[in-house]
């Protein structure tokens, strides 16, 4: 059982709750008077940018973690024609704005930054892995004191302003030595877990790639496809191009003012594949390959690239994705199957490219194999087994770990609001 302090008081803040007698709730201003941000130098000057130049923070290289390294370098021309200011190692970093909003991290470098970072420079009131973690629990607080305009934003005024629970600076360190070793363990068992999703990923795209183009029969006489990835091929398989056997059907590409909040049809963007969220609507009666219905196969050919089997009723797709039209010789699921190898070839060929797509031109013209239909229909049900299963494992992958985060946070915030007593 955990252990407790003696005696409790109202921290005064609604978010902490309780804290021990002795503790306080104070202002982070009153223990980190140093508080400041950085600046962008101009991306268009070449010579303000080096691989091997000085340190750059930016909001995408905060990981909840310790910064041991920038992904990008400024030069020193940059640091003298931009004032740019460098902080310290054991500062304490907040994304203000921006996709990591609220995410934070420790310095373990010396480093500039650019303006989406708070920089909460360390003091000698307070152990900087004990703010980290303060901070660390405080997002929502954050989050929610940063609605107020049109974006998201955590100013620095509402950083200043934030209160948060400060025991003794021994207490502090005990509570920052005992969770650096418990959370540890924790990242240690979700690393685990991301790393066996990583490997039952590869393996479902291996099974795919090899009945595709192989078959299931391991005693089948082959012949070379002519196809590098593709590789051997059954004897009585054909080699085609992708266009005489599946039609690609371009969506409609919108203005915004066409896209309405609501109304007769959804409008499907590639983000909808993942999210059931800020959906758009049309009113617009459009010819019939323009709608996708239930069970058709559409395929993204833009950022989130690949095949998806559309489970929702009437809808318009967006420009960014074709409806896939088969001919009478394809299945459907040994189809999506077989794109799902192509594209998994494409992306492997495009390794390094900063925006990912596929043009219709290049799709049209990929080499593809064409067993007889009765074999098409074996490989999709056999693959519709095997996926399903690795599926199913990974599904119980990602629950623990979002056990294991969630086990993380309150551990966390027990101990840093003293709920749990830990020396």
């Amino acid at each position: 059982m955990m252990k407790k302090y003696d005696a409790y008081k109202d921290s005064g803040v609604k978010w902490i709750g309780e804290i021990p007698n002795h503790w306080e709730a104070i202002k982070i201003s009153r223990v980190h008077p140093i508080i400041g941000s950085g600046t962008t130098p101009l991306s268009s000057r070449e010579d303000y940018y080096s691989e091997k130049g000085l340190n750059w923070l930016q909001t995408g290289d905060l990981n909840n973690g310790l910064i041991t390294e920038t992904s990008k370098k400024i030069t020193p021309k940059a640091v003298d024609e931009c004032k740019m200011k460098f902080y310290p190692i054991h500062s304490v970093v907040i994304a203000m704005y921006g996709a990591t909003i609220g995410k934070v991290g420790l310095l373990d470098i010396e480093t500039a930054t650019n303006q989406a970072c708070c920089i909460i420079v360390p003091s000698k009131r307070i152990c900087p892995k004990y703010t980290f973690y303060s901070f660390i629990i405080a997002k929502e607080e954050l989050l929610l004191s940063s609605f107020g305009g049109g974006q998201p934003n955590i100013s620095q005024d509402i950083i200043r302003k934030l209160k948060v629970p400060v025991p003794p600076l021994s207490e502090q360190q005990s509570i920052a030595s005992y969770l650096d070793v418990k959370t540890e363990k924790i990242d240690k068992m979700i690393a685990k877990a991301e790393k066996k999703i990583e490997y039952l990923g590869e393996l479902k795209q291996s099974l795919i790639t090899r009945a595709v183009t192989r078959g299931l029969n391991p005693n089948t006489p082959l012949k070379d496809s002519g196809v590098n990835w593709i590789g051997n091929i059954p004897m009585h398989w054909d080699i085609a191009c992708l266009r005489f056997f599946l039609r690609l059907i371009n969506g409609r590409a919108y203005s915004q003012n066409e896209l309405l909040p609501s109304g007769k049809y959804k409008v499907l963007r590639v983000g909808n594949f993942f999210t059931n969220d800020s959906w758009y609507y049309s009113n617009m009666e459009l010819e019939p390959d323009k709608y996708c219905d239930k069970d058709d196969l559409l395929y993204a050919w833009s950022a989130s690239v690949g095949p998806y089997i559309w489970n929702e009723a009437k809808t318009i797709y967006h420009y960014h994705i074709w409806k896939v039209q088969l001919a009478t010789s394809m299945d459907k699921m040994y189809s999506y199957y077989l794109l799902r190898a192509v594209t998994n070839q494409k992306m492997s060929d495009m390794h390094g490219s900063t925006m990912m797509h596929i043009t219709m031109g290049d799709m049209n013209k990929t080499k593809i194999p064409i067993p007889p239909l009765s074999e098409q229909q074996q490989i999709a049900t056999y693959l519709d087994t095997k996926c399903s299963k690795i599926d199913h494992i990974i599904a119980t992958q990602k629950k623990k770990i979002a056990y294991l985060q969630e086990l993380k946070q309150s551990l966390i915030t027990n101990v840093v609001t003293g709920k749990i007593k830990v020396s």
